[in-house]
């Protein structure tokens, strides 16, 4: 009897090029539906993070005051993504309405004074805008960048995961993002620079005083506490910027901060 041959393939078995070409089509629609889902997952998990970090910062400026019986202020400016960030100075975007990297600065009072007149009605640009005068002010912590996010403008409701529906923000000067929020407390970035000439130029500054209450201060009050002050932040890509928002509130009385999310 003779022994059987050992078994193996089938003589002609494989695939074909029809099938080959059939499995790379499937596997190129697959790629191409889940990589932007992907992607989106990703940019709003960043979107999240930024808004927890820079919640974070204000969190730790309104304890700082609070601690140290001195006022403290929080410099948030955007500035396009497209120029290094060891670039000096850092400059607004081609396009005012996308940036792509948002700088976060803190620096407090030395001496425990405002560094402003609030009697004033045309509150005058702060006394640490004269170089000479700089030394009154000293950094809380280091300044923080946030690549591919938008300061977003004026924005329609969110309802954040639990069900809440934020607040609304009363006026365009509470709103980070729109162009009515232009602060009288500006400061440049390194501290010493005089206004307009620094690394960073702050025009967008919320501030916190030794009972932790917070404001920004702009040319159309005096010493008035906004019920809500807001932070809202978009995902960019390019020239782009998502349609969904993460806004910081900061409640103006308490100084607390609290996120809202899509």
């Amino acid at each position: 009897m003779k022994p059987r041959p050992p078994s193996g393939p089938a003589e002609g078995s494989g695939f074909s090029l029809i099938e080959l070409l059939v499995v790379m089509a499937i596997l190129g629609i697959l790629a191409a539906v889940t990589i932007p889902a992907m992607n989106s997952i990703q940019g709003a998990g960043n979107v999240t993070k930024a808004a927890y970090d820079i919640a974070g910062v204000l969190e730790q400026a309104r304890a700082y005051a609070m601690a140290n019986n001195t006022f403290v202020f929080v410099g948030i400016a955007e500035t396009d993504s497209s120029v290094d960030a060891s670039a000096k100075p850092q400059v607004a975007t081609a396009d005012p309405t996308i940036g792509g990297r948002i700088a976060v600065a803190v620096v407090a009072s030395k001496d425990g004074t405002r560094g402003y007149d609030v009697t004033s009605g045309s509150l005058p640009n702060p006394a640490w805008s004269d170089t000479n005068l700089a030394s009154n002010l000293v950094v809380i912590g280091k300044l923080q960048r946030f690549e591919n996010l938008h300061l977003a403008p004026k924005f329609s409701t969110i309802t954040n995961s639990g069900g809440t529906t934020r607040p609304s923000v009363s006026s365009g000067n509470y709103q980070i993002g729109n162009s009515a929020c232009a602060s009288v407390t500006p400061f440049d970035w390194p501290i010493g620079s005089a206004i307009g000439s620094g690394q960073y130029s702050f025009q967008k500054v919320v501030n916190f005083d030794p009972q932790g209450v917070a404001r920004i201060q702009t040319s159309g009050n005096t010493d008035t506490i906004g019920q809500y002050m807001e932070i809202g932040l978009q995902q960019t890509r390019g020239t782009t910027a998502s349609s969904n928002v993460a806004a910081i509130q900061i409640d103006g009385m308490s100084g607390t901060t609290r996120i809202y999310r899509p």
